[in-house]
């Protein structure tokens, strides 16, 4: 017996179709409960109302404002089975999703987590920006081995294990506590096994707005934690240097500074630009052929520039909100001997 557990916010036809799609898997769970953060539109409507059309039990929770690791924890904390299946609502799923999950843990006891795969099919693909990211990202397949940092999107694990990790953490103020929770699990336990085959699909924003919006908010969670450090100073200096570079040597041209000064900033400039469209080069080939764009260059280079700067600005924002407010979370990561927390 096992529990399916997961989180919404203001998406009621998600959860529609994660109920068609739950009631159709050849696995069923025997209970799902589902936390909802205080929706606006009618989505607890219909989670109160909701039928379930297949004989599992449904416990729904409301608890207005709750961040995601708070839901995740509350309806890990109801559930009534050892065995917890979490995911996220806006995904889609395969019958055969909940079995490759849950059956490693029934068939060995000895067995504490199983980490899931996923996946961002091409025909989800729904704008020129989706379909930006997905060749950049050589395609958003994630394949899980045993050792990997699962998404709490599809993931499986005992609910004795989740209480010796002390739970998601509480004070990251809404992204990067499935990475944590990740993290803290590897160091907890050895007892890991995958479901390598992608059978939970993930959904794709559409505007370039959105893609800023969500890496702001991805990354600031990292930072908040005071993880990967390296990726927002290496990232961050080579988006600073860039424009320095640049602004720099104009000046000294237009000023009539010596030249030769100039020329060597507007070189770096040049250097930096031409190593990271030859690093482009393949996407940028691809995308060309594929969607007949002459512009898609211009475009991939604003998505580059764009996602990596707002990505760095919840990064930044993030690690220095932490410095207060997600002290947990960071003695949590240094008491297991993460080397990389600040």
């Amino acid at each position: 017996m096992f529990t399916l557990v997961t989180t919404v916010l203001n998406d009621r036809e998600g959860c529609a179709a994660f109920f068609n799609q739950m009631e159709v898997q050849t696995c069923l769970p025997d209970e799902i409960v589902i936390v909802d953060a205080g929706s606006k539109d009618d989505t607890w409507e219909f989670l109160q109302n909701y039928q379930p059309n297949r004989p599992y039990s449904l416990n729904v929770i409301q608890e207005i404002g709750c961040n995601v690791a708070r839901g995740r924890n509350l309806a890990i904390a109801q559930a009534k089975h050892e065995i917890i299946v979490s995911t996220d609502i806006g995904c889609s799923w395969e019958p055969q999703w909940l079995e490759d999950l849950a059956k490693p843990l029934f068939a060995d006891s000895q067995l504490e987590a199983v980490m899931g795969s996923w996946q961002v099919r091409h025909q989800d693909l729904k704008s020129s920006w989706a379909r930006s990211e997905h060749t950049l990202l050589k395609g958003l397949k994630f394949i899980a081995n045993p050792t990997s940092h699962a998404s709490s999107r599809s993931i499986a694990y005992r609910k004795s294990l989740w209480e010796k990790i002390g739970g998601y953490p509480e004070d990251l103020t809404l992204a990067g506590d499935d990475m944590v929770f990740s993290l803290l699990l590897h160091q907890t336990t050895n007892r890991v096994t995958s479901a390598p085959i992608p059978r939970c699909y993930w959904e794709r924003p559409v505007t370039l707005k959105s893609f800023c919006k969500e890496a702001r908010r991805n990354f600031r969670g990292s930072g908040e934690a005071g993880i990967w450090l390296d990726y927002g100073l290496l990232i961050g200096g080579r988006l600073l240097v860039e424009p320095l570079l640049l602004l720099i040597g104009l000046v000294c041209l237009i000023f009539a500074l010596p030249i030769w000064i100039g020329s060597l900033f507007l070189i770096g400039f040049l250097l930096s630009m031409s190593l990271r469209l030859w690093r482009l080069a393949s996407t940028i080939w691809c995308l060309n052929n594929t969607y007949e764009n002459s512009d898609i260059w211009l475009q991939i280079l604003v998505f580059e520039y764009l996602i990596k700067f707002w990505g760095v600005v919840g990064y930044w924002e993030g690690f220095l909100s932490g410095l207060q407010h997600c002290q947990e979370c960071r003695h949590r990561l240094r008491s297991l001997k993460f080397k990389t927390v600040v």
